[in-house]
C-alpha cells in the first residue's frame, strides 16, 4: 500500500520509510543520519556530506550549501567498461536517463536503486550504531543476457576540521594523503585550535580519515585536478574517460578521495562490495584497524540489520493507532526520528549547518526522549545546566567541541532549564536528579536545583515597574533584537511563559524545603497576572511587547504587525488571564492568524525594514518569522485550541503543519513530507504554503509533544497517566502503547457516543479507576477508556 502518494513519491504501509521515485524534487529530500557522534546526510540525488562531533568544527567531506544545484557529495561512478558509458549510484552528478531510479529514506539508512542500461545497482548508505564509520554498501546485478565487465569509482574532496573552507588554496596545503591495504588515509597538518601555547596554526587535525573498499582496488587517486580535469566538473570528469586512475597520492595536490574496483557479471549475476569512510581519533582510536574492521560485505550487512533493529527498538516504546494515518505515521517514527538524529545529535540540516547546541533549543527537543530513553533527557539536562553563570544566566549557544559561546542577553534561555527540568520529572519521577552537582561556566558548582533556582531569580531582576518581565535583547523570537536592548521593553509572552513555569515549578520548591523562595514566587505570580491582565489586554487580544520607549508592538494601534500568535496561546496555555479573554483571544487567532498551513506568526507581515523592532521586520514579507507559519509556535496553536476544546480550529492546525497531507499540494509545498519544516511561506508570499528549513528545527519534537499530549491527551503526571483526549467527534477511537521502564500500557480510547472530548470511564486491568498509576511491576497494563 502507497500512502500520500504524490508525483515524486509516498510513505510505505507502515509509515516508516518514504520512497522517492522522481528524482527532480521541488528541493532537494535529504536525510540526516547520526549515531550521536559520526552524521552524514544523503539526499535523493545521492549528494551529501559527512562529519564527525558537529558540521562546522570537524567536517570530514566537503559540500558548499546549494538547494537548487545540489551538485556536491560523496559519488560513485558506475561504468560499462566495454562501452564506456558511465552513470552514477545516485542520480547525481551524471543524471543519465534511467530505466529505474527509486530512492528510499528509512529510519536511519537511505537505499539508492538505479537501472541503467541493464545494469541494476542497489546502494545503503547508513552510519554503524556505536563507531565513527559509514557505509555504502553496493549491490551490483547484470539483469542483460551477455557478460557486462562494470568498473565501480568513488569520489568526494577532503575538509578535514572547520567548516567552511573557503581558502582552499590555503588549506590543501596541508593536507598528507597515503594509500595502503585497499585504503586512502588521511592526515591534515593544520588543526582548527591554539597549540599549548596559544598559537593558532601549529597544530595537527586530531583525527585521521579514511577511505576504504572491500574489493582489490584497481586504481585511485587523491588528486582532484587528476579526477575532475582541468575546466571539467563531477558530470563529466577526465577519470571516466581513461582506463584506469593514476594511483597520484601525495601532498601536492587538492585533496579528494577515489578508489576504483572492477567486477565481472555473468548474465543473472550479482555482486556487493562495501566502501567505508570514516575518522579515528588520533591516541584513541585505530584508522587501520576501523577500516579492516568494517569494510566487510558481512559485516557491513550485520552493521545494517544493527541500525534497522537499533531505531526500531527506540522509537517503537511509544506508538499511537489512530484515524489520522499522517499523524500515526510522524507521532511513531519521523517526528522523534527528526528530533534525534537530525536535531540533537547531528545538530544541522541541508538548509542550516549547526557547530553546537542551543540553550533552549535541544533542551526542548530532549522532551522527545521522555517516551523513549528518559536517562537521554537527564543526560541533555544536566548538559545544558553546566553552560550556565553563576548569576543565572546561560550561554545563548555554545560549540560543542572545545565549548565557548555568546552569553546571552536574551531573556528566555534561561528560564527553559527549570521548565524542561520540571516537565521531565512530572513525566518520570527522578526527583534525584536535582541533587546532581553541576558546575558553573565562571566557576564553582551547585545542584540542579540551585541552577534551576538562579535561573528563575535572575529573571525575577529583569522586571519593568509595572510588574512585567523585560525583553532585553529578545525572548523566544530571536527577530525581535532590537524590542528592548536597552532593558526597558517588556515581554508578554515571557510572562505568560514565566507565570505557567512558576506553577509548575513551586510544588518543587516546596518539595525541598524552600518556603521562601516558594513565597517569593508566589508574590511574583499574582503579580504577573495583575499585571497582563491590566496592561497587556488590546481589547480583542494581547500585545506581544513594549519597545524601550514604551511603543506597543502586536496591538490595534501598529499598522504592520497589529497581532501576534505566541501573546494570544500562550495567554491560553499559562491559565494567566480569565475564560472570556481567552476565546477573545483565540477568535482573533482564528480571524487573522490561522490559515490552510498552519497559524501565522504575526499578521500582517511587516513591508518595511524596522531598526527600532528587529531583524524579523527585514525578511520579505510573509518569510519565516515575518508573517509565514513558523512551525514552531504554530505547535502551540495546537496545544492552546486543545485546550480550549475547539476541536475544529485543533485539528485545522494540526493538519496545516502535518507534513504528509501536504503531499496533496507538494508542488506548491517544495520541502519533504515525511519531516516537519522550520516554516512555510505567508499570504504576502508569492509562494504562499512554501515549505523550508526543514530537519534541524525544534517543530518535530513539539509536532509529536501536540499530538501526544493534546490531542490524544495522554499526559504523565508526577506517577499517574491523565487521560484527557480532544479528538474530532467522528473518530471512533484510538490505541495508544507506551513502555514505562519496563512495563508496558496499552489505553485504547473509545468513542461510542461520537463526543470530542470528555471522559466517561476508565477501566485499568478490569477495575474501574479515577486515575491511572503508573506502576514498574515489568507487566503489561490494559487501560479501556470510553468517552461521553
Amino acid at each position: 500500500m502507497k500512502l500520500f502518494e504524490s508525483k515524486y513519491g509516498y510513505f510505505t504501509a507502515d509509515g516508516r520509510e518514504y520512497v522517492i521515485t522522481n528524482p527532480r524534487t521541488p528541493r532537494p529530500w535529504v536525510n540526516v543520519i547520526s549515531n550521536g557522534d559520526y552524521s552524514i546526510i544523503a539526499s535523493h540525488t545521492g549528494s551529501g556530506y559527512s562529519w564527525r562531533g558537529n558540521a562546522g568544527q570537524n567536517r570530514i567531506t566537503r559540500l558548499y550549501q546549494d538547494l537548487i544545484k545540489d551538485n556536491w557529495g560523496k559519488y560513485v561512478y558506475i561504468r560499462d567498461i566495454e562501452s564506456g558509458k558511465f552513470w552514477s549510484a545516485g542520480w547525481k552528478p551524471v543524471m543519465t536517463e534511467y530505466q529505474l531510479y527509486e530512492v528510499v529514506h528509512g529510519i536511519g539508512y537511505t537505499v539508492y536503486k538505479h537501472k541503467v542500461s541493464d545494469i541494476y545497482s542497489e546502494m545503503k548508505v547508513y552510519v554503524s550504531i556505536d563507531s565513527p564509520v559509514e557505509f555504502m554498501l553496493i549491490t551490483i546485478r547484470n539483469e542483460d543476457d551477455k557478460v557486462r565487465k562494470i568498473d565501480l569509482t568513488t569520489y568526494f574532496e577532503w575538509v578535514l576540521g572547520n567548516f567552511p573552507d573557503e581558502h582552499r588554496e590555503f588549506h590543501k596545503l596541508f593536507f598528507e594523503p597515503s594509500f595502503k591495504n585497499n585504503t586512502i588515509f588521511v592526515q591534515k597538518y593544520l588543526g582548527q585550535f591554539p597549540d599549548e601555547k596559544g598559537r593558532w596554526n601549529n597544530t595537527n587535525w586530531d583525527h585521521v580519515a579514511f577511505h576504504s573498499v572491500s574489493l582489490p582496488v584497481k586504481s585511485f587517486t587523491c588528486d582532484k585536478e587528476s579526477f575532475i580535469g582541468m575546466y571539467r566538473d563531477e558530470r563529466n570528469p577526465i577519470a571516466m574517460s581513461v582506463e584506469k586512475l593514476d594511483n597520484k597520492c601525495d601532498r601536492f595536490g587538492d585533496a579528494c578521495a577515489s578508489l576504483q574496483v572492477e567486477v565481472a557479471l555473468q548474465p543473472g549475476e550479482e555482486r556487493k562490495v562495501v566502501f567505508t569512510i570514516g575518522a579515528a581519533k588520533i591516541g584513541e582510536e585505530d584508522p587501520e584497524l576501523l577500516a579492516a574492521k568494517y569494510t566487510d560485505v558481512k559485516t557491513a550487512e550485520e552493521e545494517f540489520e544493527k541500525t534497522k533493529k537499533f531505531w526500531m527498538d527506540l522509537l517503537e516504546r511509544e506508538l499511537v493507532e489512530t484515524p489520522d494515518i499522517g499523524l500515526n505515521i510522524m507521532t511513531n517514527y519521523w517526528t522523534k526520528y527528526q528530533a534525534i538524529s537530525g536535531r540533537i545529535w547531528a545538530k544541522s540540516g541541508y538548509y542550516q549547518v549547526s557547530a553546537g547546541y542551543g540553550f533552549r533549543d535541544q533542551l526542548q527537543d530532549s522532551q522527545i526522549f521522555f517516551s523513549l530513553n528518559p536517562e537521554l533527557a537527564r543526560k541533555q539536562i544536566l548538559l545544558h545546566a553546566a553552560h550556565q553563570f553563576q548569576e543565572g544566566d546561560v550561554l545563548h549557544w555554545w560549540f560543542t567541541i572545545r565549548g565557548g559561546g555568546p552569553r546571552t542577553h536574551c531573556s528566555d534561555d534561561l528560564l527553559w532549564l527549570p521548565f524542561i527540568t520540571q516537565e521531565y520529572i512530572k513525566e518520570t519521577l527522578d526527583y534525584s536528579i536535582l541533587d546532581e552537582i553541576v558546575p558553573f561556566l565562571d566557576g564553582g558548582s551547585a545542584t540542579l536545583y540551585e541552577h534551576c533556582k538562579r535561573a528563575i531569580e535572575k529573571s525575577f531582576k529583569r522586571f519593568s515597574p509595572r510588574g512585567l518581565p523585560l525583553i532585553g535583547e529578545n525572548d523566544w523570537n530571536d527577530g525581535l533584537n532590537a524590542v528592548g536592548t536597552d532593558w526597558k521593553g517588556e515581554s508578554i509572552w515571557l510572562a505568560h511563559f514565566l507565570y505557567l513555569l512558576l506553577k509548575e515549578f513551586i510544588p518543587i520548591i516546596e518539595r525541598q524545603g524552600d518556603e521562601a523562595f516558594a513565597e517569593k514566587c508566589r508574590d511574583v505570580l499574582d503579580t504577573l497576572k495583575t499585571s497582563i491582565n491590566k496592561f497587556a489586554w488590546d481589547g480583542e487580544w494581547f500585545i506581544r511587547a513594549t519597545k524601550d520607549d514604551g511603543e506597543k508592538l502586536g496591538s490595534k494601534e501598529n499598522e504592520e504587525g497589529f497581532i501576534f500568535l505566541n501573546a494570544q496561546t500562550w495567554a491560553v496555555i499559562s491559565d494567566i488571564t480569565d475564560d472570556e479573554r481567552k476565546k477573545k483571544a483565540m477568535e482573533s487567532v482564528k480571524k487573522y492568524l490561522l490559515k490552510d498551513y498552519g497559524a501565522l506568526l504575526l499578521y500582517p507581515a511587516y513591508t518595511k525594514p524596522r531598526s527600532d523592532i528587529g531583524y524579523i521586520t527585514r525578511y520579505a514579507p510573509g518569510l519565516r518569522e515575518n508573517g509565514g507559519v513558523y512551525t514552531h509556535a504554530a505547535t502551540w496553536a495546537v496545544w492552546a485550541f486543545a485546550l480550549m476544546r475547539d476541536v475544529e480550529a485543533m485539528y485545522k492546525a494540526y493538519r496545516g503543519i502535518c507534513p504528509p497531507y501536504r503531499s496533496f499540494d507538494i508542488d506548491n509545498y517544495w520541502a519533504e513530507p515525511y519531516v516537519t519544516c522550520g516554516n512555510s511561506d505567508g499570504p504576502l508570499s508569492p509562494h504562499y504554503g512554501r515549505g523550508g528549513w526543514t530537519w534541524y528545527t525544534g517543530s518535530a519534537q513539539w509536532l509529536h509533544r501536540v499530538a501526544t499530549h493534546w490531542i490524544l491527551g495522554i499526559r504523565p503526571n508526577y506517577g499517574y497517566i491523565d487521560i484527557d483526549p480532544v479528538i474530532p467527534s467522528d473518530w471512533e477511537g484510538f490505541t495508544y502503547k507506551r513502555f514505562f521502564g519496563d512495563t508496558l500500557y496499552v489505553i485504547t480510547v473509545k468513542n461510542p457516543n461520537k463526543v470530542s472530548y470528555g471522559v466517561k470511564e476508565i477501566i485499568l486491568d478490569g477495575q474501574k479507576v479515577e486515575r491511572v498509576p503508573i506502576l514498574s511491576d515489568g507487566k503489561i497494563h490494559t487501560v479501556d477508556v470510553t468517552l461521553g
